[in-house]
């Protein structure tokens, strides 16, 4: 096997394949054989001796219902997906095993579903029918100081980037939870404190390795296949293939300048307006998102939570006090190396239920906007419930990208608001009630949203459109091309 898994002429996998065929033949005639090799449904399903050998052909490791591993292979991030069963997981360790099960998959009319840091806010990572490829194995991150690019392995989970990286004093923009997978988030955009800076996650990609559905192993760049590259940078996740690499540009940091600010919730539409103004004046190398909340009690609360990348954080907090006109309640000011404040930021990584939706203002909100997004607010305190609405710049780098150049769609708008509840169980009655008020919420600022950001999908799939504005054409085009077949069936594929 060649160091990137590739395997040099007849091996292992080739006999165990043939060998498939030939008792697929046996068992079940030569029509079947030959329909599964031009990607047709056969009568049956695989067997347990084709299972078996599935298992046999990989370097990773494949789990079923019952086996060892099985429970811990097949739950993602979120308890609420834990009575999803798959028939498999294939834990992919190289691309070849990757594109033995899209083979197998194709032989047999089984759903693909990829999965990387399994944090997916509607489960989008598992399936009661199809096999799931885990490709958390494929884990590497290198470093090429000639180039001071980055090849990160698909499966690769941003603390094993942030570390991987840091160790040469670089990184790449990406998100907070350590736990998310570097692949949906890369796919979707990437929204982090460096954005301002360095733009999405998506933005320093140069090029990528994927297995597309007729199971071949391409490598796309602007080059090679730029529409499946320009997909593939916003497009979102499980829809052309499943990435088993990428090569980035990274940036160099050493520390980052912290600042949370605290107001009283009276000052909560002086707050925001203000927030609205200190972003254009806050510089590429500030990034501040601004948190409206009610707890379980009730109450209600105001915070700005600024990063400034190799910088002081005293003036832009003092700034944002400024354009505020309201003296918080609370201040923080401190500075740290940048690895510390990623893990700080990366939280436990302890499973809970996060339901989460999303809007895009491609304007700051006027007074009238403000005011229904304070409302919202109130409306989930005084139900006594835990709800956050959380203001995020699209400014800075993000919006110097030209709007065609990756499928992100949403360049040149000013900021996303997330909605989010948290709970750590999945009580149905609970995940009814928040996703009422996240709905409740779009409504509330829907004459000033444009649409929503896909790393953020809700469960309906009907509203897909919103995420992807003027370039959802342009995606379908691109799904149809390289997965004509739709062997990667979710419910929330193009």
């Amino acid at each position: 096997m060649t160091g990137d898994g590739r395997r040099p002429g007849v091996d292992r996998r080739a006999l165990l394949r043939a060998a498939g065929a030939a008792g697929l033949t046996a068992a079940a005639g030569g029509a079947a054989g030959a329909a599964g090799a031009a990607g047709r449904r056969p009568a049956a399903g695989p067997t347990p001796a084709d299972w078996r050998a599935l298992a046999a052909s990989l370097d990773g490791s494949l789990v079923r219902p019952g086996g060892s591993g099985y429970d811990a292979a097949r739950v993602l991030y979120d308890p609420r997906f834990d009575g999803i069963r798959p028939p498999a997981v294939a834990r992919c360790a190289t691309t070849a095993d990757v594109v033995e099960c899209v083979r197998f998959a194709r032989r047999f009319g089984l759903a693909l579903v990829p999965r990387g840091g399994g944090h997916s806010y509607v489960g989008a990572s598992t399936s009661p029918h199809g096999l799931v490829l885990d490709t958390r194995p494929l884990a590497a991150v290198r470093y090429d100081a000639g180039t001071g690019q980055a090849l990160v392995g698909g499966g690769a989970r941003l603390s094993d980037v942030y570390a991987g990286l840091g160790r040469h004093g670089v990184t790449v923009p990406a998100g907070s939870c350590g736990g998310v997978g570097i692949g949906g988030l890369a796919l979707g955009g990437g929204v982090g404190m460096a954005s301002s800076l360095a733009g999405l996650t998506c933005d320093v990609v140069t090029g990528l390795d994927i297995v597309t559905a007729d199971a071949r192993w391409r490598t796309v760049d602007a080059r090679r296949e730029p529409e499946l590259f320009w997909a593939c940078r916003g497009g979102g996740g499980g829809q052309f293939g499943v990435v088993t690499r990428w090569r980035m540009r990274t940036f160099a940091v050493r520390e980052v300048g912290r600042f949370t600010l605290h107001w009283a919730w009276r000052d909560a539409a002086a707050v925001a307006a203000g927030w609205q103004r200190f972003l254009a004046q806050a510089g590429d190398r500030v990034w501040c998102h601004l948190q409206l909340s009610s707890d379980a009690r009730g109450r209600r609360g105001v915070r700005a939570a600024g990063f400034v990348l190799d910088g002081d954080p005293g003036p832009p907090a003092h700034a944002l006090v400024a354009a505020a006109g309201r003296e918080p309640a609370q201040v923080r000011v401190d500075r740290a190396p940048y690895l510390s404040v990623v893990r700080d930021r990366a939280g436990a990584g302890s499973r809970r239920t996060e339901l989460l939706g999303s809007d895009v203002f491609p304007a700051p909100l006027p007074a009238a906007g403000l005011a229904a997004l304070v409302a919202a607010v109130d409306r989930r305190a005084a139900a006594r419930r835990p709800g956050v609405a959380k203001l995020k710049p699209l400014t800075g780098a993000v919006a110097r990208v030209p709007v065609a150049a990756t499928a992100f769609p949403w360049r040149g708008s000013f900021a996303m608001l997330q909605w989010l509840v948290t709970d750590e169980r999945p009580d149905p009655a609970a995940v009814r009630d928040a996703y009422a008020w996240i709905a409740a919420g779009h409504r509330a600022v829907a004459r000033w949203s444009a649409g929503g950001y896909v790393n953020y999908l809700e469960p309906d799939p009907a509203a897909l459109p919103r995420y992807h504005g003027a370039h959802l054409g342009r995606l379908r085009a691109v799904r149809r091309r390289y997965d004509p077949d739709r062997l990667f069936r979710s419910p929330y594929a193009l």
